[in-house]
């Protein structure tokens, strides 16, 4: 670990009243935060071993109990920085590293990786905590026309990660369609490790664009150029009165007074919010879609995964009789990844029912039309580590979105979790979850009531 990471928080992490370099461009925002329509969420347990099924629940129970009730949507904002340097997949204001969203998470768990707290609470915690206690300030606003003459610069965590790439950066892209400056647009990236897909989705989505976006890996540093802000990180360090109003309003669950407002939650946060950059790339997304005039896509979709392609080889046994019987009700098979940008977006706006293993096609939600079904593979490595970084792409598209708990393929004693420094291990489909995930297509589908995979089988309840 670089020894930068060992400065006193308040040298290493930006935050916006107290260091300056960041400005809205024209005018202040009219909101930070406002609550939304949510999706529906739900897990179940379903282990073919009892003592694990019943830690899977444990674990289930816990985190609805934690999280608030309804979802918010975080505001992202084009921004001017200033003395800016893009490098490594992160950003520096004043040679302190910028909180904005998910690479903001990357940044401050590099401080507590190098700063271990020893028991007691994170040095970086305190920091922020103070600082909203004492920053009240709005933050400055920048002249448009001055604005205009500056490039665009955006962060990209890697050039393969098909999950980031969508959730954290192709929406924010969004925020410059009106803008007529033809400046460069230039996406920062740690390597050279870039798959096909980023330049394909680019110009799908955003076809005006696309001649000004470039990739770079050097590291750059700027005077001044134009950027989006993800207000998730402000709302923990600034005492705003907008973003206070908003949390005290009727039907928001007075538990996100805490969550949002409290540097130690933002990650549980995140779960229960998405980034308006987020609903912006849904609806310029699926208004391109309709302009491309799709031909027909299946209803009833099993995602399976191009394994021999740009996909990430991951393990799934234990499917066949699933796959048999969801054959049976009239599912296809797609592999996402041999389609189209837009053939993609359809295809997911256009379905039911959609099944699929935990990966990252199912960021592909963010497209689900409301009230679609969608159902996740999963195992308790996944839960542990991985469960919830998909709710903000159902939050948005409004959609169903239940997980299933399976086993870890391959793992002889189902007791124990193998470490995430492995890597993420397959998904054992056994006759419990199969079981269920039948009953839930069942359900949705409305088709008569049936018990199947023998010993380990339920009998599926139509509503």
């Amino acid at each position: 670990m670089h020894e930068k990471w060992r400065l006193p928080p308040a040298d290493i992490l930006h935050v916006p009243t107290l260091h300056g370099n960041i400005s809205y461009i024209g005018t202040s925002p009219s909101w930070i935060v406002r609550k939304v329509d949510s999706a529906e969420i739900r897990a179940f347990a379903a282990s073919d071993n009892d003592d694990l099924q019943a830690q899977q629940q444990t674990s289930i129970d816990r985190r609805m109990e934690l999280l608030p009730k309804n979802v918010l949507e975080v505001r992202s904002s084009p921004v001017v920085l200033q003395n800016a340097r893009f490098a490594h997949g992160l950003v520096t204001l004043g040679g302190r590293f910028w909180l904005n969203g998910a690479s903001g998470n990357r940044a401050r768990k590099k401080f507590e990786l190098a700063n271990p707290a020893k028991g007691e609470e994170s040095p970086h915690i305190a920091l922020l905590r103070e600082s909203r206690d004492h920053a009240t300030s709005p933050m400055p606003v920048y002249d448009p026309a001055e604005a205009a003459e500056l490039d665009i610069s955006i962060e990209l965590k890697n050039g393969f990660n098909y999950y980031h790439f969508l959730t954290e950066t192709l929406g924010s892209l969004a925020h410059y369609l009106d803008d007529t400056s033809d400046r460069p647009i230039l996406l920062h990236l740690p390597d050279n490790s870039i798959k096909g897909f980023l330049r394909r989705f680019i110009d799908a989505i955003y076809p005006s664009l696309t001649h000004r976006v470039q990739f770079v890996v050097k590291p750059v540093r700027f005077d001044a150029v134009r950027s989006v802000y993800s207000h998730q990180h402000y709302l923990s360090a600034v005492n705003d009165p907008l973003v206070e109003q908003a949390l005290q309003d009727e039907g928001t669950d007075p538990a996100w007074r805490q969550m949002a407002t409290d540097p130690l939650h933002v990650k549980k946060a995140c779960m229960q919010s998405y980034e308006s950059s987020l609903g912006l790339l849904r609806k310029v997304a699926l208004l391109q879609m309709e302009l491309a005039n799709v031909g027909p896509t299946p209803r009833l979709i099993w995602m399976d995964r191009d394994e021999g392609g740009e996909a990430r080889a991951r393990g799934l046994s234990g499917h066949e009789p699933l796959l048999a019987e969801l054959t049976a009700r009239g599912f296809e098979k797609v592999i996402f990844e041999r389609l189209s940008p837009l053939e993609q977006i359809a295809t997911m706006n256009r379905a039911d029912i959609v099944i699929a293993p935990h990966g990252a096609g199912l960021a592909n939600m963010v497209f689900a039309k409301p009230g679609a079904r969608v159902i996740e593979l999963a195992n308790r490595q996944i839960q542990l580590h991985r469960w919830g970084d998909f709710f903000k792409c159902a939050h948005v598209s409004r959609c169903h979105y239940d997980t299933v708990f399976a086993d870890i393929e391959g793992h002889d004693d189902p007791t124990t979790n193998p470490p995430i420094s492995a890597g993420l291990k397959g998904i054992r489909i056994g006759a419990r979850a199969a079981d269920r995930i039948v009953q839930i297509v069942d359900e949705t589908l409305s088709l008569p009531d049936r018990t199947v995979f023998g010993d380990h089988g339920r009998t599926a309840h139509v509503a």
